[in-house]
């Protein structure tokens, strides 16, 4: 088991990496890109409000 995954390791593109690493940081910080794309709208700003805790 351990060598199957060895050998997947080292057969994988580094391009292949690095492109699913981009994919999953855009993922997670796509509601950041969705505020300064379209601004802030009211369902934001309710948001922002309602589960601030405080």
């Amino acid at each position: 088991m351990r060598k199957a995954a060895y050998k997947l390791v080292r057969d994988t593109p580094p391009m292949l990496v690095y492109a699913i690493f981009l994919f999953l940081l855009l993922f997670a910080i796509a509601p950041a890109f969705r505020i300064a794309v379209f601004g802030l709208s009211l369902d934001d700003l309710l948001q922002l409000r309602c589960f601030v805790p405080g």
